[in-house]
C-alpha cells in the first residue's frame, strides 16, 4: 500500500520548517509537502499558489489560518481535510494586523482592508476534521466546537495552546480520518 501522501499549510506568519515539530510528528505517518501562504495578499492569489501543490495529495492538514485554508481546499477537491485550531472567519483575524508590520521571522508585509475582505469563512464539511487545544490562546476553542460539532467531527485535547500541544497523541485519529 502506498504511503499517505499529505500537504500541511501552516498558519498566519509562519514559515516552512521540515524540523518543525508538527512536520517531524506528521512524517511518522506520511510524505509530508509543507506550504506557507502569505496571507497578507489577496484569497484568490493563495489558491493560485497553492493550486501547483494539490496534485497527489491524499489529505489536507492545516493550523490556524491554514486550517481555514484547507477547508476551502477540500471544497475544491473533494479530498478530506485536518484542520488544527482553525481560524473560523478570517475577516476579523485578519483585520487585527491592519496596516504594515514585521511578522515573527522579520519580514515586512502590509495587510489592507481589501485584502482581508477577500477571504471567505471556513466551509464545514463532512470530509474534515477538526481538532482543538481547548487552551488556545488566540481562538476561542469552545466557541468553534459549538459551531462545528453539529456538522463535522471535532476532537478536542485538554489544554494545549494556539500552536497545538497534542500532534503526536493526534495522529492516530488523522491516519483513521485518512482512511476512511
Amino acid at each position: 500500500m502506498a504511503r499517505l501522501q499529505l500537504l500541511y499549510i501552516h498558519g498566519f506568519g509562519s514559515r516552512v520548517d521540515p524540523q518543525g515539530d508538527k512536520q517531524v510528528s506528521l512524517r511518522k505517518i506520511a510524505d509530508v509537502r509543507a506550504f506557507a501562504p502569505d496571507y497578507a495578499q489577496p484569497y484568490a492569489q493563495i489558491l493560485q499558489e497553492v493550486t501547483p501543490l494539490l496534485k497527489d495529495v491524499d489529505l489536507f492538514i492545516g493550523t490556524s489560518m491554514g486550517g481555514f485554508l484547507v477547508s476551502r481546499l477540500s471544497e475544491l477537491t473533494g479530498k478530506p481535510f485536518v484542520a488544527i485550531n482553525p481560524v473560523m472567519s478570517p475577516l476579523p483575524t485578519l483585520s487585527k494586523y491592519l496596516g504594515t508590520h514585521q511578522d515573527y521571522y522579520g519580514r515586512t508585509y502590509t495587510m489592507t482592508p481589501a485584502i482581508t475582505a477577500s477571504y471567505p469563512d471556513f466551509l464545514a464539511s463532512d470530509k474534515g476534521l477538526v481538532l482543538l487545544d481547548m487552551e488556545d490562546e488566540l481562538i476561542d476553542s469552545r466557541a468553534t466546537q459549538r459551531l462545528l460539532a453539529p456538522q463535522m467531527s471535532v476532537h478536542t485535547f485538554e489544554g494545549g495552546n494556539h500552536r497545538f500541544a497534542h500532534m503526536e497523541e493526534a495522529l492516530a485519529l488523522i491516519t483513521a480520518h485518512a482512511d476512511r
